[in-house]
């Protein structure tokens, strides 16, 4: 269940990383979303979930910054409860060639995991290699990986120009499980349904998209992903509704307060 619990809290900074749209503007925002059991089967052994994440995205002069601090508490059919907390912190430059990150991950009191290092490409398209502080480690990454705001830019791009999937690897610092295999489904919405988010919000409607991405190690070759996400997002960024499935239970991630941050003087 720790390994799920993981899995589950480091697919998010990649989800949520903005999206960079041509003629369009990335907004800097901080959202707290509310995370909620969606489903669960028998074989889970989860009752109930309940979690706030709050995730800020700002946009410096050199690069893309993303803070993200996640409280989860799993009740089980046996009525023990445990208390997750976890927090990332990332840097992305705006070429997309060198990526900071850290991260926290605590359970019950105790922290099982902390990691912290610096990752950087040859070029986009290349490949690279990221290197773990804590604990001291060194990762090569083959060749076409990406970051994660990069990567959900090429998403995007292939959207808009009618393709339907799209195929990366990702390295995003949130674990030493890096880097993924990310296979990515996506569309546009009917406007209709695009005008409706942020519109609670005060926000003005823009295009809108649905994107399915399936994560698998970038080494294995399993046929099954470790797990799943999908979600809805605006051309700039914002994302109100997030799903995470795994193989025996979803949670449901959904925008409750939204907050526009201005953007860098540059």
């Amino acid at each position: 269940m720790r390994q799920l619990l993981r899995l589950l809290l480091l697919a998010l900074p990649i989800f949520l990383a903005p999206v960079l749209v041509a003629a369009m503007d990335l907004q800097p925002h901080r959202g707290v979303y509310r995370m909620v059991l969606a489903s669960a089967s028998r074989a889970s052994e989860i009752v109930s979930a309940n979690g706030v994440m709050t995730y800020r995205f700002g946009r410096g002069c050199d690069g893309w910054t993303v803070e993200n601090r996640t409280t989860l508490r799993l009740l089980y059919q046996d009525d023990t409860e445990s208390d997750t907390v976890w927090s990332f912190v990332s840097w992305e430059s705006l070429d997309g060639r060198q990526f900071r990150f850290h991260a926290r991950y605590d359970q019950d009191g105790r922290t099982m995991e902390k990691l912290d290092g610096v990752a950087d490409l040859e070029g986009i398209g290349g490949a690279g290699r990221a290197r773990f502080a804590e604990p001291a480690k060194q990762i090569a990454l083959p060749m076409g990986t990406v970051f994660p705001t990069t990567h959900l830019r090429q998403v995007l791009e292939a959207a808009a120009a009618g393709r339907g999937s799209l195929a990366r690897v990702v390295f995003d610092g949130a674990s030493l499980d890096n880097p993924y295999q990310v296979s990515a489904r996506f569309g546009p919405l009917p406007a209709d349904v695009a005008a409706q988010i942020g519109k609670a919000f005060g926000l003005a409607p823009q295009p809108g998209w649905w994107s399915r991405m399936a994560f698998f190690p970038a080494e294995g070759r399993e046929a099954v992903p470790d797990f799943e996400m999908g979600a809805q997002y605006r051309a700039d960024g914002i994302a109100d509704n997030i799903v995470q499935q795994f193989d025996t239970f979803s949670l449901d991630v959904r925008l409750k307060e939204l907050e526009l941050l201005p953007p860098p003087d540059c």
